[in-house]
């Protein structure tokens, strides 16, 4: 029995449009959420996987309750009373019991009326075909007939309690084709990959039943997923950020006597290998282990927020791997892990980029010390403070630093670094404009990993940062030389090739100056050897093919995202789960910039990129 506080939180759900999350009672759940004109039904069965619920427990409107439910009981009368008010709103609501099939089942069979929502049945049918197309063994039958509940099973809702409520209601047996009820196993992934394609395939199906049946105001499939977040994913959030906290990983794996390994070096006529030492480890890596894999990530339901959590804990986990190899030749197989490696049509566009652009002729140019280039960085990062005063990043000039580099929003140079006059804007839009913005940007996000970044964001970051030195008229031959030289480098780490081979390649075969050899050779051979600074070619070749194909450069500043995530994090900024970015890069406002991101829209090559 269902009492009255139940229904009274109900009733006073329909009425506000909040969130409602109710036990009705045994193992019956209902949960609501803006007043969908929507309801997805799951009734469990007892040889059901504990796994099966979350296909609905991903979705913003969903009753579970238990296989005996009937369309007599009080969880069905109370189903039927919220769908009757809501369709007296909006004009219908439409209701979908899920379940799954025998255990020899091999077919989607999705029940519905005859002749009736033929666009919500098409995007059905649609969607579950083109899954199967990537699982042969399975078909999708539409199947126009009264029965819409499994056979064995009363109805839930009869026809007439539809009827009388205005309910569309519909039926769809899933396949266990992601367990073996002979060997009594499941398949994890395989339902993994089930449950992402499921979601997705509801949302666009149920879209389309809002959209021309009812007058629900929706403007997108992806604004059916839940706009609320819950308690799980912050807790897995505070955790990854904690651990992630605990140790810096650009600066643990960045040799701290780079300059005097450099002196030994020529000290050795380029012969002998450097011998690269490191700051401490804060961590033991062993125990930091155990406690990310405590982390219940499999408890998000939110099908987005768990794939990019998922894949945080995995890049994290290789992350303190590669630190307790650091020093070894194993780093350079997790780096490998992490990175990737250089693939032939990389390698083969570096090769060309060296060949074909001279090196610049750097005789009577002008150069800025660390402590001058600290001060143009310093007045950039002024101008951005103005708009968003929770901007609190430092510029420090230290001595265990070689270059520039971004950690946690702070910018660090080295002491030993000068830079052209002419790359003055180029570099402080390369390391504010980009890395120190989207740092902030992603800071003030509800989420840590939006600052700390999601996994693979690295080569997206880099990306940015390259294209910034275009935009604002400071990429240079030699820069881009450089960008080719580290993918020469990292390939002939994963090759095999000593220190000493791969500079004198550098030096022999592309003509790259001495220094500039020794940095980008030793930037490679780091911790034992690392591809890292293969992803600033990749990734400004990516970010170009994304723009010219269309790509929209904003929604990439929102924080520290990879690729693969600009579709999920749009999905979030839908949801209104990703909120509006505070700043945005100033050189995007010029003119200047503008009209050379047009340029580069209608088909520039990477040589022309040059000024």
């Amino acid at each position: 029995m269902i009492d009255k506080k139940t229904k009274e939180a109900l009733t006073e759900a329909l009425k506000t449009g909040n969130v409602l999350n109710l036990s009705l009672g045994g193992k019956s759940r209902i949960r609501i959420e803006r007043r969908l004109p929507f309801l997805l039904i799951y009734r469990e069965e007892k040889q059901d996987h504990f796994k099966v619920s979350d296909l609905v427990r991903m979705e913003s409107s969903y009753l579970i309750t238990e296989s005996s439910t009937d369309f007599n009981s009080d969880i069905a009368l109370l189903a039927k009373e919220l769908s009757k008010e809501l369709a007296e709103e909006y004009g219908s609501v439409m209701v979908l019991e899920v379940w799954i099939g025998k255990p020899d089942s091999k077919s989607f069979k999705l029940k519905t009326a005859k002749d009736k929502a033929p666009n919500t049945v098409k995007a059905f049918q649609d969607g579950l075909q083109a899954f199967c197309r990537t699982h042969p063994e399975l078909t999708v039958q539409v199947e126009e007939n009264l029965i819409r509940h499994p056979d064995h099973l009363a109805d839930f809702l009869t026809l007439k309690q539809c009827q009388e409520a205005g309910i569309y209601l519909m039926g769809l047996e899933i396949p266990p084709f992601f367990q073996s009820h002979a060997n009594k196993e499941f398949y994890y992934l395989v339902f993994k990959e089930f449950k992402l394609a499921f979601s997705n395939i509801l949302r666009k199906a149920v879209y389309e039943f809002i959209r021309v049946q009812t007058s629900f105001d929706i403007q997108n499939y992806q604004r059916l997923g839940s706009t609320v977040v819950d308690e799980k994913v912050w807790e897995v959030d505070k955790q990854l950020s904690e651990i992630e906290a605990k140790y810096q990983f650009l600066l643990l794996i960045s040799p701290t006597n780079t300059m005097q390994a450099k002196e030994e070096f020529i000290a050795n006529q380029h012969r002998k290998n450097p011998k690269f030492l490191y700051r401490n480890l804060p961590i033991d890596p062993d125990r930091l282990k155990e406690e990310l894999f405590r982390i219940d990530i499999r408890g998000i339901q939110d099908p987005t927020l768990s794939f990019l959590y998922t894949e945080k804990r995995e890049e994290i986990e290789k992350q303190i791997t590669m630190l307790k190899e650091r020093g070894t030749k194993n780093f350079m197989y997790s780096s490998i892990r992490l990175y990737s490696t250089p693939g032939v049509e990389l390698h083969e566009t570096a090769k060309l980029l060296l060949k074909t652009l001279p090196p610049d002729d750097f005789e009577n140019i002008e150069w800025i010390d660390p402590y001058d280039m600290a001060k143009y960085c310093m007045a950039e990062i002024e101008e951005y403070r103005k708009i968003y005063p929770a901007l609190n990043s430092k510029v420090e000039v230290k001595n265990d630093i070689v270059g520039m580099l971004v950690s946690r929003g702070q910018l660090y140079i080295g002491s030993s670094f000068k830079v052209p006059k002419q790359r003055i804007k180029a570099l402080v839009h390369h390391e504010v404009g980009t890395h120190v913005l989207t740092f902030y940007n992603g800071k003030m996000q509800s989420f840590g990993q939006m600052s700390s970044g999601f996994a693979d964001y690295d080569e997206l970051q880099e990306g940015l940062a390259v294209l910034a030195e275009y935009l604002v008229g400071g990429l240079t031959n030699n820069r881009l030389r450089t960008l080719a030289a580290r993918v020469i480098a990292g390939r002939a780490v994963t090759e095999g090739m000593t220190f000493e081979e791969t500079y004198h390649t550098l030096t022999a075969e592309y003509n790259s100056s001495p220094e500039q050899a020794f940095q980008i050779t030793a930037r490679a051979y780091q911790g034992g050897g690392c591809t890292k600074d293969i992803i600033y070619l990749r990734g400004l070749i990516k970010l170009i093919d994304y723009l010219q194909n269309g790509g929209d450069l904003e929604p990439l500043y929102v924080g520290k995202i990879g690729f693969k995530h600009i579709a999920l994090i749009q999905e979030l900024r839908i949801r209104d789960i990703i909120k509006p970015s505070p700043l945005s890069p100033s050189y995007l406002k010029t003119d200047f910039a503008q009209e050379r991101l047009q340029k580069l829209k209608e088909g520039l090559t990477l040589p022309e990129l040059v000024n």
